[in-house]
């Protein structure tokens, strides 16, 4: 059996890697991927199922692995960035801007307390967001000490896209310490939020 381990690989990665072991497997031979996030799971699994291979997913804290037979098929002639999708019916056409550790403005106690409730919740919400932004001071809410670093690991297990400043990091030199999300820079985030139809600033 070949293993591809594409742990912490975003889209097309994972099904750049699947297609390439595919190519130089024979015929009847086990793949195992593993990866830990919900969009790269669906979409190695479709693109899979869509060159009628039969596949099997097995989850554990978090990371999902992905077993397949090699069958014939015309994944030789697929694009995996067709398969880049995030599954749309639960996501929403907005996206979260974070750019301070409070919700709202006025005592900083309850502003937190908020924001905890906030990312609490936001998992549970019919329509998630397309992505989540962390700027400025925001960006504390992402390292690894975090009051919220477990609903953000949820949701970025879910689809949703967490990009952080790499600019704010340096400045307060917190680049060692991510626990959560994808380190951005400003032309990758303006493209997000100009790509939003509305944008939620908490």
């Amino acid at each position: 059996m070949k293993t591809i381990d594409a742990k912490g690989k975003l889209c097309p990665q994972p099904l750049i890697m699947t297609k390439k072991a595919l190519l130089d497997m024979e015929e009847s031979e086990t793949l195992q991927i593993l990866v830990d996030n919900e969009s790269a799971k669906f979409n190695v699994s479709r693109f899979l199922s869509d060159n009628k291979m039969e596949v099997q997913v097995n989850e554990d804290n978090g990371v999902y692995e992905i077993l397949v037979v090699k069958k014939g098929g015309s994944f030789e002639q697929s694009t995996p960035e067709e398969y880049c999708e995030i599954p749309t019916s639960n996501k929403g056409d907005y996206m979260v801007c974070v750019k301070k550790e409070t919700f709202g403005d006025g005592d900083e106690k309850l502003g937190k307390m908020l924001l905890t409730g906030f990312f609490n919740t936001l998992p549970n919400v019919s329509k998630l967001p397309s992505a989540i932004v962390f700027a400025n001071i925001g960006i504390h809410l992402v390292l690894k000490d975090s009051i919220v670093l477990e609903p953000l690991l949820e949701l970025e297990k879910m689809g949703v896209e967490i990009h952080i400043c790499g600019t704010c990091l340096e400045y307060y030199n917190k680049m060692d310490e991510v626990g959560v999300g994808r380190i951005s820079n400003m032309l990758d985030i303006l493209e997000k939020i100009t790509a939003a139809g509305n944008i939620i600033y908490p």
